[in-house]
């Protein structure tokens, strides 16, 4: 269907499009007359999440975050909680207002109040103070979850209930870093306050969730930073304790030491021995050498005795020449040791030299001589034992030392992990702190919400309900009504359409016939009949001159308009001037025009007999039984031969051998008849009948469809 069939459907049903409309407006306008007016206030936010300054710097442009971030904070303007936290604090208000102010109970939103709380419950919430009061209701509210406030809560009160804060909506003002709270109301007085209740209660929810973020954090950090300090605590006072047990100030550097002094100790102790070995070798042959005499002055009591205390001299002196040079007064004593040792040393000679009492030994060597060598060797003797003892006696320390700290190294290693391990983890736990200190900082810079536009106190209605509602009526009612004409004309299967009339039936539609209830049914009639005639007229130029051109007029049914369409056709053909003949069955009761020349045929006989036309015109105006007699009254050199056929799927068939002599055969079907199979295979029947093209005239179209048409 087309936008110009769908505009000429709309205005053939203009009554509807224009009643329907009216009469839900006004109905709508009757029942909404007694609704409220509406309020609206606003108020505008700075956020400062996009492009903010925090402790870092710049906020960070992150689109996901940014979008996240405004989602919360329109969300939670929004949320139950905070309507739930905004309808207490209201309530308490009131409760408070009207205990210092009876009088306001006389208002409209404090009746409602007195209503819905009776006295007693009111004198039970109301405290000391307004702040006392809130108290009073969130502890009343609760301790039950059917309790009067709750109830109150959940039902359908314009002031205390949550149905009355759907209206609250929060919105992201493009790409700013502004939010813009709105909220509706009846009253413009409650839509102010409560637009700053919700804006209190909103700031307030925002710094707290946003600053309890890191606080749990931090006190994670804290908990682990002191057992982390414990851990490295207790490691120090274990790595401590062991050095102090195990008298280490700095194990490399002892450790390093002892190696050292052993390699140090192992080279001297070797050049000691040899030195050692060699002065007693010599002392011997020496003594081997002194005889008699001269042995029992080395074996005097005098001299064993101060080779005794040389030996421990040079003992104690190798000891500290070895070990005690670090020591404070170290080679001041050692010094001293050597003048005593000197001195022993020089009394030994001396008392040689006094028992000498022989000059020359056995062998001819001069006994002064010999005894003087006895006396070097003998000193070296003793000193190099003194220093091997002490030498001895010093690896053996070198090698308990040895070990002592093989074992120490393994188990300082082991606690310097383990005080590596601590320190390590306590400076991290530790930056993780500092950071979630600054980062809770940061937000308690950042979380404090600006407002720039404080709620306003609407002067004027956001809008009037009853208008809007009545504008929405009439346009649903013209929309519903439109929608169902364009709906019914889109699922008509009528033949009111010339080219949905081919497409249904297979035929060509010759010519259209108005609806005669339309006031241009006239016109349009008189122009219908004349392209009609003349349609059949250019059809019969072809034909043969010496016969008449033959037009069957018929119907699938009975009633279709066939017996109009030819009175309407003779009649003009006759105030035309143009020579017909129209022939009607005997039993259609159809009445000639005036002055026509009609005639009735015996159609029953003329389809049983199988007539042909020239039969058919010979009988034309005789009674039943004058066959094959000619028709009086038979207009001569007729140009046009009108003949109304019976109907399809009537009582009587058309005659078949009349069909074959036809030239041209009009269908009269109206346009409102849905086509149907059974009709499909009757005019399938008449066009295997006759030779004539057959064609369709629509009758009953309405006047635009016709006048289309024509045109």
């Amino acid at each position: 269907m087309s936008l110009s069939e769908i505009t000429r459907l709309l205005a053939r049903k203009w009554p509807l499009l224009v009643l329907v409309p009216l009469v839900l407006a006004a109905s709508t306008y009757f029942f909404a007359r007694h609704l409220p007016v509406v309020y609206s206030s606003d108020t505008t936010i700075y956020t400062g999440i996009a492009s903010g300054y925090s402790l870092t710097g710049d906020a960070a442009a992150d689109y996901n975050r940014t979008n996240n971030a405004f989602d919360n904070l329109t969300n939670l303007v929004t949320a139950r909680s905070t309507k739930q936290e905004v309808i207490y604090r209201l309530l308490a208000e009131d409760l408070w207002q009207t205990r210092l102010h009876p009088e306001y109970l006389s208002l409209e939103r404090y009746e409602d109040l007195r209503e819905k709380l009776p006295p007693a419950l009111r004198g039970q919430l109301t405290g000391a103070s307004q702040e006392a009061t809130l108290e009073n209701v969130r502890r009343f509210a609760d301790a039950s979850g059917s309790n009067a406030i709750q109830k109150l809560l959940s039902s359908k009160n314009l002031t205390y209930s949550l149905r009355a804060l759907n209206k609250l909506t929060a919105t992201h003002l493009g790409a700013s870093d502004l939010i813009k709270v709105e909220f509706d109301s009846y009253d413009p007085e409650l839509c102010r306050r409560t637009l700053e209740l919700v804006t209190e209660v909103f700031l307030g929810q925002s710094k707290s969730l946003r600053e309890s973020q890191t606080a749990s954090v931090i006190a994670y950090y804290e908990a682990e930073l002191e057992r982390a300090k414990v851990r490295l605590d207790k490691a120090e006072k274990d790595n401590l304790a062991f050095n102090r047990s195990n008298n280490i100030i700095n194990y490399d550097a002892q450790s390093q030491n002892v190696a050292t002094g052993k390699e140090s100790l192992a080279g001297q102790l070797t050049e000691t021995t040899q030195q050692y070995a060699g002065a007693l070798a010599a002392l011997k042959a020496v003594d081997r050498k002194l005889q008699g005499r001269q042995a029992a002055l080395l074996s005097s009591q005098d001299v064993v005795e101060q080779r005794k205390r040389l030996s421990r001299l040079n003992a104690q002196l190798a000891d500290q020449q070895l070990f005690g040079q670090q020591s404070p007064g170290g080679a001041a004593k050692a010094r001293q040791l050597e003048s005593e040792a000197a001195e022993v040393a020089a009394a030994i000679q001396s008392n040689v030299n006094s028992y000498y009492a022989q000059s020359v030994s056995t062998s001819g060597i001069p006994s002064k001589e010999l005894l003087d060598e006895w006396v070097q060797n003998m000193v070296l003797v003793e000193a190099n034992k003194a220093k091997l003892d002490v030498m001895n006696r010093r690896k053996k320390e070198f090698e308990r030392e040895y070990e002592r700290m093989a074992p120490l190294g393994a188990t300082l290693k082991r606690i310097a992990r383990e005080i590596d391990l601590a320190e390590k983890a306590y400076l991290t736990v530790l930056a993780r702190l500092n950071e979630s200190k600054a980062s809770q900082q940061n937000t308690q810079l950042t979380a404090n919400l600006k407002i720039v536009d404080p709620p306003n106190l609407p002067g004027q209605p956001k809008s009037n309900p009853q208008l809007i509602l009545v504008i929405l009526s009439a346009l649903g009612g013209l929309v519903v009504v439109a929608g169902t004409v364009v709906g019914l004309g889109l699922l008509d299967n009528s033949l009111q359409n010339p080219a949905n009339a081919t497409r249904q039936t297979g035929l060509p539609v010759a010519g259209v016939l108005p609806d005669e209830r339309a006031a241009a049914a006239p016109e349009l009639q008189q122009r219908s009949l004349e392209q009609l005639l003349h349609y059949i007229l250019l059809k019969s130029a072809s034909a043969t001159p010496a016969q008449p051109f033959a037009v069957g007029i018929g119907s699938v049914h009975a009633p279709d308009g066939k017996a109009a369409l030819w009175q309407a056709l003779v009649s003009h053909a006759q105030a035309k001037g143009i020579p017909l003949l129209a022939l009607h069955p005997d039993a259609s009761g159809t009445a000639a025009p005036s002055g026509a020349h009609a005639r009735t045929y015996p159609a029953e006989t003329a389809a049983v007999q199988g007539w042909s036309l020239e039969q058919l015109l010979g009988t034309a105006g005789a009674g039943p039984g004058a066959v094959g007699k000619a028709a009086a009254g038979t207009a001569p050199n007729a140009r046009l031969l009108l003949l109304e056929l019976p109907a399809l799927r009537g009582e009587a068939a058309p005659p078949a051998g009349v069909l074959r002599q036809l030239d041209l055969v009009f269908l009269a079907v109206p346009a409102s008849t849905t086509w149907r199979s059974s009709d499909r295979q009757a005019v399938e029947l008449l066009r295997a009948a006759t030779p004539a093209p057959v064609e369709l005239v629509l009758g009953g179209v309405a006047p635009e469809l016709a006048h289309d048409a024509l045109s």
